[in-house]
């Protein structure tokens, strides 16, 4: 017996020694917080986004994170984002006061010599650039100058924060990026600030800084946020300058990244963030698909965008409209789309939402163009799908504004509501417009604001 239990021992023994420990596959990110008394702190980074949960007794937070893409994230505590450098294996831990932003956060772990070094450079562009509108107000020379100081600040902080040799390279490079985005918009946004769309840089102005961009660098293109803007800027331009007159814009965004971007992963990131919206708006439903298809090579993301697309066929034109049911009506009472079918009459139905700057500027073109209407064979509709506790002030709105039509009220987001999830609407305001037998003839209307636009499809259709 006693050999047996002896031969188990070193067994056991043998088994243990000759085992290696598995590789940490994951990274822990925790916290002591002051001052901050919601449930939840959110992490947000490149195409990740994660609540975690704050102990408001401990007033600490604790999570873990698996698979994490190495890079810039920001903390958002309240109304305090704090900008932090992860990676997949290295824990991170801070203390902060969510109210105090004068007081610095507090470090712990392998990255912190990063995280403090992100939190010396994110106070920079206030001392010396001072904010977006007072920077983008400077006189020419004045802003190169200020530009050149804050590039020159950063790479001489990031130099002497004795970083990683590897993250000061794409620092580096980072930095630039920031620089060059800020060169490039400066006369468009000089014009917004002053009113003035006849204002042009001086000759000399170093105008072609983002030709010289390589935008096929898939490390800068996951670490740099800057980067990501400023091939979405100049992406945009180029399929501004290419779309035809009466073209469709978003489908030659599509096509415009397919020819100019030829680094496979930030193709498909693209392309995808383009279809997750755009195909929810583009005029050429088939069409859009199947380029998006063609261009795609990420297997998950080709079936994300064929389930919005089997959706979408669902709502094109001639197809029975999705119902709304009992919402509340201005003038009293509970309205659903049944009750206003059938009446030999077209339905122009506006989906929008008291905080919603877009949605307010529509509607003295709606009044206008209801009255231009009223003895016609068309109704104009409009939900507000503001949540419960707005009530009032969608009252008051609809006073105040002097607004016509139906009016009524959801009570709930267009993310929560069965009619605007059918007819997956991802921003407002949007515009439905369906026949008198309820059937769609336009899933995405025209806005009021697009004048000949939407009355040549009134005109169509004879109203």
């Amino acid at each position: 017996m006693k050999r047996l239990f002896l031969l188990a021992v070193s067994v056991l023994l043998f088994t243990a020694c000759g085992e290696k420990p598995k590789p940490k596959d994951y990274s822990l990110i925790s916290g002591e917080v002051q001052n901050f008394r919601k449930r939840n702190i959110t992490l947000k980074g490149y195409n990740f986004e994660k609540k975690i949960k704050f102990d408001r007794k401990s007033k600490t937070f604790s999570d873990t994170l698996k698979n994490l893409t190495p890079g810039h994230y920001t903390l958002i505590i309240g109304k305090r984002p704090i900008n932090v450098y992860l990676t997949s294996v290295e824990d991170l831990k801070l203390i902060v006061d969510a109210k105090k932003r004068t007081q610095d956060p507090t470090f712990e772990g392998p990255n912190a010599v990063i995280n403090n070094y992100l939190t010396e450079r994110y106070k920079k562009f206030g001392l010396i650039l001072g904010n977006a509108n007072k920077l983008f107000s400077l006189e020419e020379n004045e802003f190169l100058s200020k530009m050149d100081e804050y590039k020159s600040t950063l790479e001489d902080l990031a130099t002497e924060a004795q970083l990683p040799p590897d993250y000061l390279e794409k620092e580096k490079r980072n930095i630039y990026y920031e620089f060059a985005r800020n060169i490039n918009n400066y006369q468009a946004y000089h014009r917004i600030l002053y009113g003035d769309e006849e204002f042009e840089v001086s000759s000399t102005y170093p105008s072609d800084i983002v030709k010289k961009i390589d935008f096929n660098n898939p490390v800068d293109y996951v670490n740099s946020f800057s980067y990501r803007t400023l091939m979405k800027e100049f992406l945009d331009k180029r399929a501004n300058k290419r779309k035809p007159e009466d073209g469709d814009f978003d489908l030659t965004l599509l096509t415009t990244v397919h020819t100019e971007v030829v680094d496979t992963l930030i193709k498909n990131d693209l392309i995808h963030k383009i279809a997750q919206k755009s195909i929810t708006f583009t005029e050429n439903l088939g069409e859009f698909y199947d380029k998006y298809m063609k261009y795609s090579t990420n297997a998950a993301n080709k079936k994300e965008i064929s389930d919005l697309y089997n959706k979408l066929k669902l709502t094109a034109k001639g197809q029975p409209s999705p119902k709304f049911t009992d919402l509340e009506n201005y003038e009293g009472g509970k309205t659903s789309l049944d009750d206003l079918v059938g009446k030999g009459k077209y339905i122009y139905i506006d989906i929008w939402a008291t905080w919603c700057g877009f949605c307010k500027k529509e509607i003295p073109l709606l009044k206008r163009l209801e009255q231009q209407y009223h003895d016609k064979n068309i109704e104009f509709v409009s939900i507000s799908v503001d949540k419960s506790s707005l009530k009032e002030k969608w009252k008051q709105t609809i006073v105040d504004r002097e607004m016509t039509g139906v009016q009524l009220f959801a009570g709930k987001s267009e993310d929560e509501l069965d009619f605007t999830k059918d007819y997956l609407i991802k921003g407002l305001p949007r515009f439905i417009l369906i026949d008198p037998d309820g059937k769609i003839v336009s899933a995405n209307a025209p806005r009021p604001s697009e004048g000949d636009k939407l009355t040549d499809i009134f005109d169509e259709v004879g109203i």
